[in-house]
């Protein structure tokens, strides 16, 4: 039984656009027609990387085997990123696979799904760009297209640091361990040294369905220069108004940035410490709230992933301390989603009839 890379009985879910190539299909995270519109000044590669997108269906098989291609992460600071591929079973994690990136055909096989009626997921790599060409399941076995329909929509935007950058794998990242608790639908627009409040971005959010939206912006703005003292509150207040045109009254949190030790009290290019900037988003978004937002809650990064949790940083000292290693990110998704319930941001599953 083979399933090529389009047979409608595979669900991409969490991707925004898919690109078709001769025998494969691309996950992205943007419209890819319209990608450089997005990001003019590169980094295009990031919106091809599958972060949260999973490869959905309901099988009796008892194993799969998956022929893909996958390309090398790009050139990072601290240890290197693995690619690597979950495999879920009903929620439940059935393997982890590292993937061979030299960018032709490769393949792998997982047996030990339970031989009946089954939801299944490929939790694709969050850092590297990956193109599904076929799975194959047991000669007769049964499949079936598993949307995930009825599941609240979470849409959330970020940095590196939302993208699962230091994840143990795709389904532990933090976003991914929110996701997966939660029983929510993941869409995931955070993209490494992208989250610098693009208007575009701001419209594609508008434009997808959402029951809860996210954003936790501060680390990209602070540490390029994108925004400073007197447009960083405006370009925030812009971006969350052009969001509220198609979801006026959807939950909606904005977290400033986790602790970054090497930048809470240096000026990055314009001018901002790490503190000064969370001080203007919650600027922002009190003057949104004072306008009427009231669905429209700030988040404090540190209260999340403070000081305390530097132990948990992926880099080690002497290097610029951003992102959270693998022990770190379910901290991050527990205390996240706990604060998102504190705030009333959270929806709720349905129970099954």
């Amino acid at each position: 039984m083979r399933l090529a890379h389009d047979d409608p009985r595979l669900c991409y879910r969490g991707a925004v656009s898919l690109q078709r190539g001769p025998g494969w299909t691309a996950p992205w995270r943007l419209p890819h027609p319209e990608a450089a519109l997005y990001l003019p000044e590169g980094g295009l590669g990031r919106a091809a990387m599958p972060s949260g997108v999973r490869v959905g269906l309901r099988t009796d098989s008892t194993g799969l085997t998956c022929r893909y291609q996958a390309d090398p992460a790009p050139k990072l600071n601290g240890p290197p990123e693995v690619a690597r591929l979950d495999v879920l079973c009903e929620g439940r994690h059935s393997a982890t696979v590292e993937l061979q990136t030299h960018g032709g055909d490769a393949e792998f096989r997982v047996d030990g799904l339970p031989g009946r009626m089954a939801a299944v997921e490929l939790w694709l790599p969050f850092y590297h760009q990956f193109r599904l060409c076929e799975v194959a399941l047991d000669a007769g076995a049964a499949v079936e297209r598993d949307g995930g329909v009825g599941r609240p929509r979470w849409v959330h935007y970020g940095s590196s640091i939302s993208q699962g950058r230091g994840a143990a794998s795709p389904s532990r990242t933090w976003a991914a361990l929110v996701a997966r608790r939660a029983g929510w639908e993941l869409t995931s627009l955070a993209l490494g040294a992208a989250c610098q409040l693009q208007p575009m971005t701001a419209r594609l959010m508008r434009d997808l369905p959402a029951d809860v939206l996210t954003v936790c912006v501060g680390i990209n703005i602070q540490a390029l220069g994108s925004h400073n003292r007197d447009s960083l509150a405006s370009a925030l207040v812009g971006f969350v108004t052009t969001v509220r045109e198609g979801h006026p009254t959807t939950p909606f949190a904005v977290m400033s940035n986790i602790v970054a030790p090497e930048r809470e009290e240096v000026p990055g290019p314009s001018g901002m410490t790490m503190r000064e900037c969370r001080a203007h988003i919650r600027r922002a978004v009190e003057l949104l709230r004072a306008h009427g937002d009231t669905n429209l809650h700030y988040i404090h990064g540190p209260k999340v992933f403070g000081p305390s949790c530097t132990r948990l940083l992926l880099e080690p000292e002497g290097l610029d301390r951003l992102h959270p290693a693998p022990a770190g990110h379910p901290v991050f998704a527990a205390r996240f989603l706990a604060a998102l319930r504190h705030a009333g941001c959270a929806p709720k599953v349905a129970a099954s009839s």
